[in-house]
């Protein structure tokens, strides 16, 4: 199990350099395996690479056999946006509404370095672009205003601390 860095690690503001599939840093499959036994293991639905330490361009998407690796992804065509709820492993309890384009045209390398591509909406869609933003050294507080971001603060804090008394009775 990968351990999962939390805001502010400075690897979450750094842009992520490409996956070298001819000199690889990494093997490709075990870093999938690896990082989707991850993301699962902690209830997510997507997890970058510099969100557990390794510094390529690649994330893990899905929910149980459907996950994947993405590797060097791009993004094509971007539809209107829509607003809706996010959340982050690297941002433990704090969920917020962020506006996002509710339909893209994605390309990408699999764990094998085959090109694949796909038209991605609803929550895959969201979940591709949260991981593609990770990548580009960008968090989803960046997407949020000041006000709101502190709003949902304030709320993950009272979540928690009502969780943990609950335990504590």
């Amino acid at each position: 199990m990968l351990e999962i860095i939390k805001f502010p690690n400075p690897i979450l503001r750094e842009r992520m350099p490409e996956f070298d599939f001819e000199n690889p840093i990494v093997d490709p499959k075990q870093l999938e395996k690896d990082m989707i036994e991850t993301m699962l293991a902690n209830n997510g639905i997507g997890l970058a690479a510099n969100q557990v330490g390794v510094k390529v361009r690649m994330f893990v998407m899905g929910q149980g056999d459907t996950a994947v690796g993405i590797f060097n992804p791009f993004v094509e065509e971007a539809g209107s946006p829509v607003e809706d709820d996010e959340g982050c492993l690297s941002f433990p309890w704090i969920y917020s509404k962020v506006k996002r384009p509710s339909t893209i045209k994605a390309l990408w390398q699999n764990s094998s370095g085959e090109w694949q591509s796909a038209y991605l909406e609803g929550i895959t869609c969201k979940c591709f672009l949260h991981e593609f933003d990770h990548l580009e050294g960008v968090v989803y507080q960046d997407r949020i205003s000041p006000l709101k971001w502190a709003l949902a603060v304030k709320k993950a804090t009272k979540l928690k601390r009502k969780l943990t008394n609950v335990g504590t009775r």
